[in-house]
């Protein structure tokens, strides 16, 4: 679950969507759940709790509303 020898994001970002598995939704985890809105389990894998809090990172940064995780939701 942890990146290779270059990290999580050693390949670059992609767009990840809700089913996606991966070291970057991992990290995305993580990091959502520092900021306090991602409540569930950090395991990598893309699911409804994630897929909630995306939706709350985005409503509290006046963003338009998706369950993608692309380039304007790394950049904020």
């Amino acid at each position: 679950i942890y990146g290779g020898q270059y990290g999580p994001f050693g390949t670059g970002f992609r767009t990840i969507k809700p089913g996606d598995r991966g070291s970057d939704v991992y990290e995305i985890q993580k990091k959502l759940k520092q900021k306090g809105y991602f409540k569930g389990k950090v395991d990598g894998i893309y699911g409804a709790a994630l897929q909630n809090a995306i939706h709350k990172f985005q409503k509290s940064n006046r963003m338009k509303i998706s369950n993608d995780i692309d380039k304007s939701f790394y950049k904020k």
